[in-house]
């Protein structure tokens, strides 16, 4: 005796939904993949804006001072003379100066 399966409509809409939410799926997939190196791409880029943005303000701060030092060097004739008697340790008669530089790193010899 042969059973024939019966062909349920609602069996086949089930099979059809899932594939489709699987081919779905699939067309995400394809898409997040193809665009996952660009991403990465955008992320260095704007890593790499960043560190140029930083380069640029540390570099426009230098821009200021040198602009500052420039017009006191040639408007203010007190700062001219501070900065003579700073570089070349000169003093006025009764002054005395005070001299606190850095500490070097002096390792001692070690004896064996």
């Amino acid at each position: 005796m042969e059973v024939r399966r019966r062909r349920d409509p609602s069996f086949w809409k089930a099979i059809n939904r899932v594939l489709m939410f699987l081919v779905f799926l699939g067309i995400i997939a394809i898409v997040a993949f193809w665009f996952y190196p660009e991403v990465i791409r955008r992320d260095e880029m704007v890593k790499a804006l960043d560190a140029k943005k930083q380069t640029l303000l540390t570099e426009q701060l230098r821009q200021k001072q040198r602009e500052r030092q420039v017009y006191l060097l040639e408007n203010d004739p007190s700062y001219v003379e501070t900065v003579a008697r700073d570089k070349l340790d000169m003093m006025k008669e009764g002054e005395t100066i005070f001299r606190f530089d850095a500490a070097k790193n002096v390792q001692p010899e070690r004896k064996n």
